[in-house]
């Protein structure tokens, strides 16, 4: 027997479904939406303000994209905090959430195309 054969005869036997909710997949997804969803936020802020700008610049070497850095792991971490505490015992259609995230994920990354965050940037 192999084991495959073996691992299905116990599941059936003990009437058991060993399976992760999959909340919690989706809220590892989002997350990463929401830190890239900051990243663009900020950078479009920081374009638009000089003294944003200066502000969030924590090494002047490689200037504000260190503090753009820090909202956006800032952002990922606080926002997987929040969706894993809230999703984590859903089971949730994964292939309608994935459709969600791709759609999120394009519009994040169109807004973090400098002729896009500037053309935003310019409107304030």
């Amino acid at each position: 027997m192999s084991v495959a054969t073996v691992s299905k005869v116990f599941k059936e036997e003990s009437g058991v479904r060993n399976r992760l909710p999959t909340g919690i997949v989706v809220a590892a997804l989002f997350a990463a939406l929401v830190g890239l969803l900051t990243l663009a936020v900020v950078n479009i802020y920081s374009d638009a303000d000089a003294g944003f700008q200066r502000a969030i610049t924590l090494n002047s070497g490689i200037g504000p994209y260190s503090g753009k850095e820090v909202f956006w792991l800032g952002g990922w971490f606080l926002g997987w905090v929040v969706l894993h505490f809230a999703l984590r015992k859903k089971q949730l259609n994964l292939r309608k959430w994935f459709g969600a995230w791709l759609v999120g994920m394009a519009i994040a990354t169109l807004l973090m195309y400098p002729p896009v965050f500037e053309a935003i940037a310019d409107l304030f």
